[in-house]
């Protein structure tokens, strides 16, 4: 049985913000908002499209919000890797992982129909995929998925995260956690197992 490391997408693996807040920008357009800066959209991001919408229409009634939605979504897909980019080291500690022979997966609130896309344009080659059209972390259903799909156990399994939401499903799955500091999620209060300050680290202390 080998070992397995989940990794979130976006802020773990990737830097996604300026594609999120532009196709965000679009859906406020589409509704008639204003734009709003990046940095005023990035705290929305982490718990699906369906949240971020809510959040970037606060006033907006159900149609409104699925005339956002279909804005988003359509804007998103020709942007997916126009600015977002894997951080500098993780292409080098997944690739360290798998030729010690981790299996390596992705946990994604973002639906699989834009994740799956920027991980091959990226490079970033995983063992199995689950993204946000069902149910979301910090429910653990797609960490429990994804162990049975590859054979594994808890014991054997790692979410390596940079948002509340990774930390909370990784526990409730029962498996180790580690809080990655340089994505662009809020940790809050949620425990985490270890913490890595670069990708680089998490070679270490999923050794440990």
């Amino acid at each position: 049985m080998r070992n397995l490391a989940i990794f979130d997408l976006d802020g773990t693996l990737v830097d996604s913000r300026r594609d999120l807040a532009d196709a965000g920008n679009a859906a406020r357009n589409a509704v008639g908002l204003p734009p709003i800066p990046v940095e005023a959209i990035v705290p929305m991001i982490g718990d699906g499209a369906g949240k971020l919408i809510e959040r970037l229409t606060p006033d907006g009634e159900a149609q409104i919000r699925a005339s956002a939605m279909a804005a988003f979504k359509a804007d998103y897909a020709t942007r997916l890797t126009r600015h977002t980019a894997c951080y500098p080291g993780i292409p080098e500690a997944v690739e360290a992982l798998r030729r010690t022979g981790w299996l390596i997966a992705v946990a994604t609130n973002k639906p699989a129909v834009f994740a799956e896309p920027i991980c091959r344009a990226l490079g970033l080659a995983c063992d199995a995929l689950r993204g946000g059209e069902g149910i979301k972390k910090p429910d653990p259903a797609m960490l429990h998925e994804l162990m049975e799909e590859l054979h594994t156990t808890p014991d054997r399994t790692w979410m390596i995260g940079d948002h509340h939401t990774d930390l909370m499903a990784g526990a409730a799955a029962g498996v180790r956690t580690v809080h990655c500091t340089w994505g662009f999620g809020q940790r809050g209060a949620a425990p985490a197992t270890a913490v890595a300050h670069a990708p680089a680290d998490l070679l270490r202390l999923l050794d440990a």
